[in-house]
């Protein structure tokens, strides 16, 4: 893990209000702890499937942006802020977002409205949103 690049992520976050977001190209910066994302899973894929993964879906033509919601800020000195949520912005409907993410093992897959879309999204982007969750 780079630490400096995690302070950084850090410090940039804890000036935004809950809920806090970050491209998903920027989550992985530096990242690499497994406890970041999808840390319940019994069969973790690992971090570089999960970086791998996310980025070419981010990388489509239907889709605009993808982010992960920040669910704890500073889980630990050694540990990266965690994400359960990320959120695609874009035309690809949930189900091709649900098939692109099948290795992820995400637990729902959906229109982000039933997350709750943070309002940096939605004034950022017109495009429908879908949300992807991991419990």
């Amino acid at each position: 893990m780079d630490i400096t690049k995690r302070k950084k992520l850090i410090e940039e976050l804890s000036t935004q209000r809950a809920p806090q977001i970050v491209r998903i190209e920027r989550f992985f910066d530096g990242n690499d702890d497994p406890g970041s994302i999808g840390c319940n899973l019994s069969d973790y894929p690992g971090i570089e499937i999960f970086r791998s993964t996310l980025i070419k879906l981010s990388r489509r033509g239907d889709v605009e942006a993808v982010y992960a919601q920040i669910a704890e800020l500073d889980p630990g000195e050694d540990c990266w802020p965690f994400t359960d949520t990320i959120f695609v912005a874009g035309t690809i409907t949930p189900a091709d977002v649900r098939e692109n993410l099948k290795l992820l093992q995400p637990d729902e897959v959906g229109p982000g409205e039933h997350f709750g879309i943070p309002a940096l999204i939605l004034q950022k982007h017109k495009a429908p949103v879908t949300a992807a969750w991991w419990d």
